[in-house]
Formats: C-alpha cells, sequence, structure tokens
C-alpha cells in the first residue's frame, strides 16, 4: 500500500488508479480511499472506527462496574440501550433509530475493546443480605467480640471457639452439566419432581473438630432399622419433625447433645450461631449454655453468607457431595425416590467427604474468627451496602457518597449530556 500511494504521488495522480491496485496488489477501493484523503496514512485499518471516544467509553466502563458492584448489574440489552440513548441525546449518528437500540455488533466490539468486562452470570443476593453486610455494622461487631475473647483469654484458644448452623437437604437432585449427543434432546432422570427437606445441623471448631451430626427427617414416627448400614466411622443423630425443619425443642435436643460432647474442664467456650428464631427466641437454650460456662454469640443479621464459617465451606462442600452421591444412587435404582434408608447412606458418604479438618480450618480463617482478623473479609464484600448507605452532612465528608459521581462529561470532547443524565441516577 505504501508503494502504490508512493508511486501514485511520483506522477502527480496521472496514472490510473485501477492499475495501480493491480501492481500492488491492494484493494483498489482501499487504496482510492487513501489518495481521497478518507483514511490517512498506509498502515492496516481494523474495521471502521469506534462510534464513541475513547473517554467515553471509558465513563460507561466506570457505570459498569460501579453497578454492578453495588448489586444492580447491567445486561446486554441494556447497555445497548444506554448507548443508543447516549448517541441520541448527543446528536451521534450511527445507530439505528428504527430498533431504537445500539447494535449487536457495537456490544461485541465494545467488549473486546475492554476486556477488564465481560458478560457472566449474577449470584443472587437479597437486598436485606446487601444491606447488612456494611463496614459499620460488621466493624462494631467484630471490636465486640475481640474485647469479649480478650477477657475471657480464648482469643487464641481454636479449639473452644465453635460454630452451629443448619441446612437443608432435598432429595429432588438438580441436573448438572453433562455430555450428550449433539441435535438431540437430552434429559437427566431424578429421584422425584419434587423433593422433601431434610434438616442437617452441624457444629465444629477452628481446629478441625466435628460434633455428631443432627439430622431432622420429616415425618411422624422413627425407625431404628434407617440408621443400619452406615459407615462405622460415621455416627448420626437421628430426630423427626411435620415438615422435616428445625424446631425450638429440636434445638434444645441438639444444645443437649452439644454439652453432652464437650470436654469436661472449667474453661469456658464460645458458639457463635446466626439469628434463627429457634436459636435466640429459645430461653431454655441459652439458660442451658450458661450452665455449661458456654458464651453464645449471634452473627449479625444477612451477614452469614460471609462470616459463617459453616456457610463458607462445610455446607457448601456438603451439598456438592450430597448432589453428586444423590444422582449416582438414583441411577443405580432406576430413579427410584429414596427410601429412609438410602438417604441416610448417601448422607453418611457425602459427610465423610465434607467434614474434613481442611473445610473447618478454612471457614474459620475466611471469616476471620480464627485467627482472628476481621480484615480476611475482602472490601468487595462492603459494595452492595453503599447502595443504600444515606448520605452524610457535608460537614462530615469532603464528598457526598453517591451512586455514580459523574458530574460532567470528558472535557475535550464538549457534550450536553454525559452518562449520568441518560442513566438518571443520583
Amino acid at each position: 500500500m505504501k508503494g502504490a500511494l508512493e508511486e501514485y504521488h511520483t506522477t502527480g495522480g496521472n496514472v490510473s488508479v485501477r492499475q495501480l491496485a493491480r501492481a500492488w496488489n491492494v484493494p483498489l477501493s482501499t487504496l482510492q480511499q487513501r489518495i481521497d484523503g478518507k483514511v490517512k496514512g498506509s498502515e492496516h485499518m481494523s474495521g471502521r472506527k469506534p462510534l464513541f471516544n475513547s473517554e467515553t467509553e471509558e465513563e460507561l466502563v466506570t457505570v459498569i462496574k460501579l453497578l454492578a458492584e453495588r448489586g444492580f448489574p447491567l445486561g446486554m440489552k441494556e447497555i445497548r440501550n444506554i448507548a443508543f440513548s447516549y448517541a441520541v441525546k448527543n446528536g451521534i449518528p450511527g445507530f439505528s433509530n428504527k430498533k431504537q437500540v445500539a447494535g449487536y455488533e457495537w456490544l461485541t466490539a465494545f467488549l473486546q475493546r475492554h476486556p477488564e468486562v465481560n458478560v457472566r452470570k449474577p449470584e443472587p443476593l437479597s437486598v436485606a443480605r446487601a444491606a447488612g453486610m456494611n463496614t459499620v455494622v460488621i466493624g462494631k461487631w467484630f471490636d465486640s467480640v475481640s474485647r469479649h475473647l480478650d477477657s475471657i483469654e480464648l482469643k487464641n484458644m481454636p479449639a473452644r471457639l465453635w460454630n452451629v448452623d443448619e441446612s437443608g437437604l432435598q432429595d429432588h437432585f438438580v441436573p448438572q452439566k453433562v455430555v450428550a449427543p449433539v441435535g438431540k434432546p437430552c434429559y437427566q432422570a431424578t429421584c422425584g419432581e419434587k423433593g422433601e427437606t431434610t434438616t442437617v445441623v452441624a457444629a465444629f471448631n477452628a481446629i478441625g473438630t466435628y460434633m455428631k451430626p443432627f439430622v431432622i427427617m420429616k415425618g411422624k414416627r422413627m425407625k431404628a432399622e434407617w440408621l443400619v448400614g452406615l459407615p462405622p466411622d460415621v455416627s448420626v443423630t437421628l430426630r423427626m419433625s411435620d415438615n422435616g425443619w428445625i424446631t425450638k425443642d429440636l434445638f434444645m435436643q441438639w444444645a443437649e447433645q452439644f454439652t453432652a460432647q464437650l470436654p469436661k474442664d472449667e474453661l469456658p467456650h464460645v458458639l457463635f450461631l446466626d439469628g434463627h428464631s429457634s436459636h435466640v427466641y429459645n430461653m431454655e437454650f441459652v439458660s442451658l449454655m450458661k450452665q455449661h460456662n458456654i458464651h453464645v454469640w449471634c452473627l449479625p443479621p444477612h451477614t452469614t453468607h460471609w462470616i459463617q464459617p459453616e456457610d463458607r465451606s462445610l455446607f457448601r462442600s456438603l451439598k456438592h457431595h450430597w448432589t453428586e452421591e444423590g444422582l449416582k444412587t438414583a441411577r443405580q435404582h432406576a430413579i427410584v425416590k429414596l427410601s429412609k434408608e438410602e438417604f441416610l447412606k448417601v448422607f453418611a458418604t457425602a459427610w465423610q467427604k465434607s467434614a474434613t479438618v481442611e473445610n473447618a480450618l478454612s471457614g474459620s480463617c475466611s471469616t476471620g474468627l480464627f485467627p482472628f482478623n476481621p480484615k480476611q473479609i475482602p472490601a468487595d464484600a462492603f459494595l452492595p451496602s453503599r447502595t443504600t448507605e444515606r448520605l452524610l452532612p457535608a460537614s462530615d465528608v469532603s464528598l457526598p457518597l453517591r451512586l455514580v459521581s459523574f458530574q460532567q462529561s470528558s472535557p475535550s470532547v464538549p457534550k450536553m449530556y454525559c452518562l449520568q443524565d441518560v442513566l438518571n441516577v443520583k
């Protein structure tokens, strides 16, 4: 291309452009555009010029990141709508007025130019959890726990720091991704269309010692033969309830079992648990804990997805292995619904794989309970709460806390509107 352009200018433009293109083996239209000045230089130009300048695209990337951090990520169609509205308000041609949306090709090229953002499937987060997981609440809670552990001299005694929680297991196993023939329907047989809930109450300390799992099944009467055939190293306490959920009475039974398994000495223990009604509104439980010198600490509401050790490690692993073993059993028994005996055998196998010292240590460490370190909670965990934070008085902060703080568009490219105006976010 460079040689063709030089020859054209050397001859004063008296040579046929078509002949030059053939002689130098370059596209005629590409050469003509450079001769006419529509394209500068002789270097390769990959595609058309982006519709927005780099400052505008960087501003859009910042908005995408900020909204995603606050728990309100933008979808692909929403980004295309924002881009179209921005172009219309600023008189930038290029998008289809008929479709009233930026093109899919534009979005694909935009994502290629900005690999720091991509298309992902978001994890669900309730508004209560988004608001509850904030730096003030968590900071005050860790400060209180720290002072209390120092007062009873247990901060460096992980064997005395316990966590208890319950989780539900379904005997309806969610199908997983599989390898199957292309072009044909793919089905995965499960144990039933709807499953029953079975509650598992588990407890471990910060050195990886587990208490006997407490399993609550749906039903009226319990049969001893259901426990026959369990692995010799797995001991399970089985109870029944009308719906398979835990109640105050059942939690009290677990508490009595828990205290019976603790070492008999004068040193205190600390038990961390969530604010379930069967826990905190159970005076018999509180009295029993006090009798056995067990200090009960309730986790802040709507924060257990970050500071509940069992949620962070044990139950995540247990549900994975439960589904894995359940699907295997469903195939072996030709889609027959799990019986009580089979249920407990599947649970026992999954429990053996999940109730490990590594999982207990990981849960305690990742939540900052042992070693005691509130900084183990990453800063990203608090970002969604900023959406619900109230603005502080101007005298308290140098800048107001806002969801999007773009006050004006890039000074290098004068416009009437910036992305804040398009999004209408204050």
